[in-house]
């Protein structure tokens, strides 16, 4: 199959995928293996100006490899996983090491957020259509806007 026809075919999954299930956790620890899933995590309280002058600070520090700066916006990050989605959110919540691109919450955030997962039994391709999809509507603060390479 061509690849513009396999892409054709991608997107015509992406728009039709629902998640099997979606669920807002408390710990890492309650989380159950998930292989295909799509996680957005939110500010739910204090001034999304304020979070992203912090992130903005703490970025320059250059002491640990961060999300790409967007503009202020709730949503912080939107971001899949197809390998270890504890592994990842880890990552963000700041227990993972400094060089992974991430959010690293732990070492300046100090309000609430919750972190939403949607799982997928689509392929990692699909998945991918979807995140980009929901990166472009949601505009988060930090991470990348759209599909990769933009």
């Amino acid at each position: 199959m061509r690849y513009l026809d396999m892409l054709i075919q991608h997107c015509h999954a992406a728009k039709t995928a629902i998640p099997v299930q979606e669920f807002i956790f408390s710990t890492v620890d309650d989380l159950p293996p998930i292989s295909k899933a799509i996680y957005i995590i939110e500010q739910v309280d204090g001034d999304m100006n304020e979070t992203f002058n912090h992130f903005r600070i703490f970025k320059a520090q250059g002491t640990h490899a961060c999300a790409r700066l967007n503009a202020p916006c709730t949503v912080m990050y939107v971001g899949s996983s197809t390998t270890g989605l504890k592994n990842r959110l880890k990552q963000h919540l700041g227990q993972g090491q400094k060089s992974t691109y991430a959010l690293h919450l732990s070492q300046w955030f100090q309000g609430q957020f919750k972190i939403t997962i949607r799982q997928y039994e689509v392929d990692h391709q699909v998945l991918q259509l979807i995140e980009d999809d929901l990166s472009h509507q949601l505009k988060p603060a930090f991470g990348k806007l759209g599909a990769n390479n933009k």
